[in-house]
């Protein structure tokens, strides 16, 4: 209401002051000689200084009102848990609250966080990174585009509390479980083989085909781990990308298993370069995932179809296959958590589909399930094209 009244203020101070020059040009004196011997004159003059007034007190009230927000704005941050960073497009800290003093160098962004800031420049929108900050500190990270070129940065320790306690113990209480059963049939057939007098090719060959499928199944095991820890302490390594060519990689990675198995891999994708900003070793390892998951649980004649589209703000990639199926009660977002598995046999960790998941949001994308028991199972992922953001 005041800049409405301000505003209005000066059109009729700009009136007065036309008429006035009018009237001076009609009687020969220029505006700033003309002597206020007039209502006319008088008027504008003092408009003219209840103007001057009102915009020294509305720039003291806009100082005042600022400094107050400022003051309450600091003295909340105090009670928050998260860390909150004002900074530019270039990564320069403005304000910061105590909470956040881990996340700076100095007084100076960490270098991880300026390219989280960069991120959140070219997609304009929110950028997320769990990143490793000081001996063994993680945290969740979230970059958000304010006015004025400037942008806030969001820090949530992921290492504090009981719940996270709990996952920790639950997560390693599985890996141990996921370890025995391989290592007790290794240990087993291994005991078995050197107690016995008597060599039986048959036995042997069974034996050692059997040391070996548990052995490749620990190596699987742990490379998941190292993988989903990777993903939390190592920064993305962004270059401009072909999707279509990064989703031929993965498929033909997985298509001389595919052939001995006797299924299908199919891929159509439109003609044309479809250009994506990206870690590329991350994206190869998500989409493997999930063809892998769609060859393991699919039967003699399983089929995955992979559909790549060109949508007007996103890519929108679709893994179609006729498997198994997963149970109502692990969609839509069960299926995604880490150490979860829908089915007992396969021999999965129950970190693949979190870990592609984790790899999507780290790229500002998506990932959803659709499926029926019995009736196979879509995977949709869409990711941003450069200089868009998912709708």
């Amino acid at each position: 209401m005041f800049r409405i009244l301000y505003i209005l203020g000066i059109l009729i101070w700009l009136a007065l002051t036309l008429l006035l020059d009018q009237y001076g040009r009609e009687i020969g004196v220029p505006l700033v000689t003309l002597r206020f011997n007039s209502s006319v004159s008088f008027i504008w003059l003092l408009v003219g200084i209840g103007l001057f007034l009102l915009g020294i007190l509305s720039l003291l009230r806009s100082r005042s009102s600022g400094s107050q927000w400022i003051n309450r704005f600091e003295a909340l941050s105090v009670y928050l848990n998260e860390g909150v960073v004002v900074c530019d497009s270039k990564g320069r800290v403005q304000w910061h609250n105590d909470t956040a003093k881990e996340l700076l160098q100095a007084g100076v962004l960490n270098p991880n966080l300026r390219v989280l800031v960069k991120r959140a420049q070219s997609t304009k929108g929110i950028a997320l990174q769990t990143l490793a900050v000081g001996e063994g500190k993680r945290y969740s990270v979230q970059a958000l585009p304010l006015d004025r070129r400037t942008y806030a940065l969001i820090s949530r320790p992921l290492q504090s509390g009981g719940q996270q306690n709990t996952f920790y113990e639950n997560f390693i209480r599985r890996i141990v479980h996921d370890m025995r059963n391989p290592l007790a049939a290794i240990i087993g057939h291994a005991a078995n083989m050197r107690q016995s007098s008597t060599v039986e090719p048959e036995a042997w060959r069974k034996s050692v085909g059997t040391i070996e499928s548990e052995a490749q199944r620990l190596a699987r095991l742990v490379d998941s781990m190292l993988f989903d820890a990777r993903l939390a302490y190592v920064p993305l390594e962004l270059k401009m990308l072909d999707l279509a060519d990064v989703l031929e990689e993965a498929l033909y990675a997985q298509d001389e298993r595919a052939q001995s198995e006797g299924k299908v891999l199919e891929m159509d994708a439109p003609p044309g370069p479809m250009r994506l900003e990206g870690d590329r070793d991350l994206l190869v390892r998500a989409f493997e995932n999930l063809i892998d998951n769609s060859l393991k649980y699919s039967g003699v004649e399983g089929r995955l179809h992979i559909s790549l589209q060109n949508e007007p703000n996103a890519y929108v990639i679709q893994f179609a296959d006729n498997g198994e199926g997963i149970p109502a009660d692990y969609l839509p977002d069960r299926i995604f958590e880490p150490m979860v598995r829908a089915r007992s046999h396969g021999g999965g960790s129950g970190l693949g589909l979190s870990t592609v998941r984790k790899i999507i949001e780290m790229h500002s994308g998506t990932i959803t399930a659709q499926s029926r028991e019995g009736s196979g199972t879509t995977m949709t992922v869409r990711l941003a094209r450069p200089g868009e953001t998912l709708k």
